[in-house]
């Protein structure tokens, strides 16, 4: 199945990252968020973020009217060795067995920066990656998400209905703040989404192609506001 889906919402269009040009904003804006911003990463005098995980992994983006990019996240396939394995193996509690099948992924490198007033309503375009995360999972039987989140996100995560489960005790990490790796199952996504709907929930199901109205109005994230640590 070729990766090239793509919806349009509140004037901003997610799809798959396909040029090189797709590539290059991608990796400037992710060391402006965690080189620049963050101090999470060392900088490199070109101002290009990108690392050993690039290889075989899928980027998806939000994009502006113009292409310009506002929003990506990294997704690294199972054959492919996760972040969590390596970087963030001590916050894997002992009962947690790293899943290395066909239908997990790993969510890295997720970075935005808010859109001009002229692009419509505010909305966070973290929501927007999540959506599309949730339908490229639909579109190749992806069940399982590793994630590795700030505490505070993690609960906001669950505030706006996604399952996440904790893998162990949190860390402070070299981050400054306590981090933990979490996993986060669609199928739990989708029963919790039958028995509690919410205006946000069946937003983000909604598999229509183009939306003319934002989703509903959520707390407002901060320029970068990643929700991922890895």
């Amino acid at each position: 199945m070729a990766d090239r889906f793509r919806f349009t919402d509140n004037r901003l269009t997610v799809r798959i990252l396909e040029t090189c040009k797709d590539h290059l904003q991608a990796f400037q804006l992710r060391h402006v968020i965690y080189c620049s911003s963050l101090a999470w990463v060392k900088g490199r005098p070109d101002g290009l973020e990108c690392d050993a995980y690039e290889e075989g992994s899928t980027s998806i983006g939000v994009f502006t009217e113009d292409n310009t990019l506002v929003g990506v996240v990294r997704l690294i396939p199972s054959e492919r060795p996760f972040m969590l394995e390596r970087e963030f193996l001590t916050l894997v509690g002992p009962d947690h067995s790293i899943k290395k099948q066909a239908d997990t992924v790993e969510v890295t490198r997720l970075a935005t920066r808010r859109t001009p007033r002229s692009q419509g309503p505010s909305l966070p375009i973290s929501c927007l990656l999540y959506k599309g995360i949730y339908h490229w999972s639909c579109g190749h039987s992806v069940r399982y998400l590793y994630l590795v989140v700030e505490t505070a996100y993690l609960r906001t995560l669950r505030r706006w209905g996604f399952p996440c489960s904790a893998l162990g005790p949190a860390q402070i990490l070299d981050r400054g703040a306590p981090c933990v790796a979490a996993l986060l199952d669609w199928e739990a996504f989708r029963a919790q989404a039958l028995i509690r709907p919410s205006p946000f929930t069946s937003w983000l199901i909604d598999s229509r192609q183009t939306r003319r109205a934002p989703p509903p109005a959520l707390s407002p994230e901060p320029d970068y506001a990643p929700s991922t640590c890895a």
